[in-house]
């Protein structure tokens, strides 16, 4: 193998390990919405509160190709 083809072999492995995909499921913020009961001002209503995102643990992305399924 020549320094040329060591080199492109190095750059391929590098770009993917690098290769991620944005989180389909909180769109790569690394939080989901998460809707609760709760009394405001005396009123029982729905509010929103944010959890970590359970497909990315928080991350935003997730490592490859992920196509969404």
């Amino acid at each position: 193998m020549t320094g040329d083809e060591e080199e492109a072999e190095f750059v391929a492995d590098s770009v993917a390990e690098q290769t991620y995909t944005v989180c389909h499921h909180c769109g790569g913020i690394g939080e989901a919405p998460l809707s609760v009961l709760a009394v405001l001002g005396g009123v029982g209503r729905s509010a929103t509160a944010n959890r970590d995102c359970r497909l990315c643990s928080g991350d935003g992305r997730l490592a490859g190709m992920v196509p969404p399924v």
